[in-house]
């Protein structure tokens, strides 16, 4: 390790950037944190703070502060910290907070585990009765390392006379539980007085010492060790009932117990201390992680935003809002509050204004527009604002300490990363559709351009052919080439209806209009409707007439039904057969058609993508025949209607059956609505 004093005035202005220097931060940040200064405080922290920022231009390089929290913080350190915590973020550093006793081993060993090469620390020495202690530097030098050690000297012109330390009056529960241990003790001894030497007393108050340590801190210990000292004397050396000793071994006895007393108190204290710390510390991990589990469910922006609000909240005990610029990007919107409700006056909107374009807090605690009562945070991630927070920490007593600083950076930190997450989540769905738009632009293009072609060449070959050749034609040829015309058309007639039907389907305007109607209606129907394209095959009903009736949009079914016997018909050999029969489901509450066909049928692989908009089979005869939407709509008009449709192999796994099912519990709704 290497210790370098660093005698430049902090409140000198950093030096001018160079040319290079922006690509030099970039370099810097992508290796990680590299400077560290401690900070405890003190009057010094804001030369470390100025130092640390320059040292970090200078050198391109992400730099860090943090504090080692031992529990023994005032208010007025605190506030003085909260200071330094503000300022470093303004400068573009970020703050840590560590729990621990031992400040220098803390340091150490942090320094370590994330290689820091450069470590700041202030020149000041223990005051008062820790005079005695080496300075910090002198501590992390005996404990070496690996990284350089940049001791700064205190720019500010230092008082002739130190203040005295300031002791914060004793709170109420303190002396009350110290009195009522030394009452306890004193009762326990006075019991034991016959049966324990006075050396042996003397633990009945130590055991007083070490539960006021346990029960209220060090300084009710301290009080109780008085306390102790004065009963013990008082009442069990002699002469009785005097303070006055007489004897040099009770004299040796008291003397020591008020010596072990007052360690052991510190000890004890010390120890309530490091557990309050560590359990604080474990209760801020576990809301960490509860926050973060709950934002990684969140599936999207408003999700979140309620997540982060009303985490925050209650959490902090202050209102909280989430602020983000209306659609014009002009004015901010509140998107979130806890508790609902709440409203930002004109001087915490232009803090948020002024945070969002500058990309740092403002307000209350910070070192831009101080006098709001509002605290704004701007969650920013690459370079972009994803909305600002707004903390009302007027409403506190006191303001915020280290560990909750800590808290909220992580707490906003995680907002910030989630919300970029359900944009970058927003975004990939938006460029899938596009591109999915854009796959079935080019397949409808395509599609279009072969099913339309081919039935209009048909037609146009035979009505010229009839146009110039009417005269040599006989009248079976010019029926034939009529009826060829008449087919074409209807076959192009059916395309334009799918094509508008999926229109309709893929924006959610299919409107559905009820009747009741039979089963056996709807197929003679689309069997009328098909007409020629069924000549080549026969057509075999069974259990039609049997079947109860539907409530249901008639066209929108026959159309379905249309298209699947027409597909039966395509793939069905000449003089196949096509068998449509009808049943009711185990449950009765659904009806099932099956439109069976002894064509090649479908490979197992494939009988899920059938019902794909565009989807041809691209293998054996399927990839010759229609345009791939016909299944596609039976499926959207049959899911309009709560009902589902599904590819099965046909009897003895030749051919293929089309089911459909049409649910019967909309017939009873309907019969009570006509009575």
């Amino acid at each position: 390790m290497n210790a370098t004093p660093d005698s430049r005035p902090a409140s000198d202005p950093p030096p001018a950037a160079a040319p290079g220097d922006a690509e030099q931060v970039r370099r810097g940040a992508a290796k990680g944190v590299r400077l560290l200064v401690a900070l405890s405080g003190g009057s010094e922290d804001a030369a470390l703070v100025r130092t640390a920022h320059r040292l970090a231009e200078r050198d391109g390089v992400r730099w860090r502060a943090i504090h080692v929290d031992n529990g023994r913080d005032d208010a007025e350190r605190r506030l003085v910290l909260e200071k330094d915590f503000a300022m470093v973020h303004r400068l573009g550093g970020e703050t840590r907070v560590l729990q621990g006793q031992d400040r220098a081993a803390e340091l150490h060993d942090y320094a370590r585990e994330h290689r820091i090469a450069t470590l700041l620390v202030g020149c000041s020495r223990p005051s008062g009765w820790r005079v005695w202690r080496r300075t910090l530097a002198e501590q992390l030098l005996r404990r070496g390392g690996t990284f350089d050690l940049v001791v700064v000297a205190e720019a500010r012109q230092r008082s002739r006379f130190r203040p005295r330390h300031v002791w914060q009056p004793l709170r109420f529960r303190e002396p009350v539980v110290a009195l009522l241990s030394v009452l306890g003790a004193l009762v326990v001894a006075w019991g034991l007085e016959s049966w324990l030497e006075l050396a042996n007393l003397s633990l009945v108050f130590l055991a007083a010492v070490l539960a006021s340590a346990t029960l209220a801190g060090t300084r009710a210990a301290m009080f109780s060790a008085g306390l102790g000292f004065l009963a013990f004397n008082f009442f069990f050396t002699q002469p009785r009932f005097s303070f006055a000793i007489v004897e040099h071994g009770q004299l040796l006895t008291v003397v020591f117990f008020l010596l072990v007393a007052v360690v052991v108190g510190q000890l004890a204290g010390s120890g309530r201390r490091r557990l309050l710390a560590l359990r604080s510390s474990r209760e801020q991990t576990h809301r960490l992680l509860t926050y973060a589990r709950a934002l990684s469910a969140a599936t999207d922006r408003d999700q979140v935003g309620d997540i982060g609000v009303t985490s925050l909240e209650r959490w902090l005990g202050v209102p909280v809002v989430l602020l983000d610029r209306d659609e014009k990007g002009a004015d901010f919107t509140i998107r979130h509050a806890a508790p609902p409700g709440m409203t930002l006056d004109a001087g915490a909107l232009t803090a948020a204004g002024w945070s969002w374009q500058h990309r740092q807090p403002s307000g209350r605690g910070t070192e831009n527009l101080p006098d709001q009562q509002w605290r704004l945070l701007p969650l920013v991630e690459q370079g972009r604002v994803l909305g600002v927070v707004g903390l009302k920490l007027a409403v506190r007593e006191t303001p915020p300490g280290p560990d909750q600083e800590a808290l909220i950076e992580a707490l906003s930190s995680q907002l910030t990363m989630a919300l970029e997450r359900t944009r970058l989540v927003s975004d990939l769905g938006t460029a899938r559709l596009s591109e999915e738009n854009e796959r079935l632009r080019s397949a409808l293009l395509s599609s279009v351009s072969h099913d339309l072609r081919t039935p209009l060449a048909s037609i146009i070959g035979s009505a010229s052919t009839l146009r110039e050749l009417e005269a040599q034609l006989s009248d079976e040829d010019k029926h034939e080439l009529l009826d060829s015309i008449l087919s074409e058309s209807e076959r192009l007639n059916r395309y334009i209806q799918n094509l508008l039907d999926m229109t309709r389907l893929g924006h959610g305007r299919l409107k559905i209009e009820r009747d009741w109607i039979s089963l056996e209606d709807l197929i003679e129907s689309a069997i009328k409707r098909l007409g020629p394209s069924l000549e080549h095959v026969t057509i075999e009903r069974s259990g039609i007439g049997e079947m109860p009736l539907l409530f249901v949009h008639p066209a929108l079914i026959e159309q379905a039904l249309v298209n699947v016997i027409d597909n039966a018909a395509r793939f069905s050999p000449p003089e196949g057969r096509v068998i449509i029969a009808g049943r009711l489901d185990e449950t009765d509450r659904q009806l099932e058609v099956r439109v069976t066909d002894e064509g090649p049928g479908i490979p197992p692989a494939q009988r899920q993508a059938v019902f794909d908009m565009f989807f041809t089979g691209g293998e054996g005869d399927r990839s010759r025949y229609g345009s791939g939407l016909g299944l596609a709509i039976c499926r959207g008009m049959l899911g309009a209607h709560g009902g589902s449709i599904a590819a099965e192999p046909g009897p003895a796994g030749s051919g293929t059956s089309i089911v459909m099912r049409l649910p019967l519990s909309e017939r009873e709704e309907g019969a009570q609505d006509d009575g």
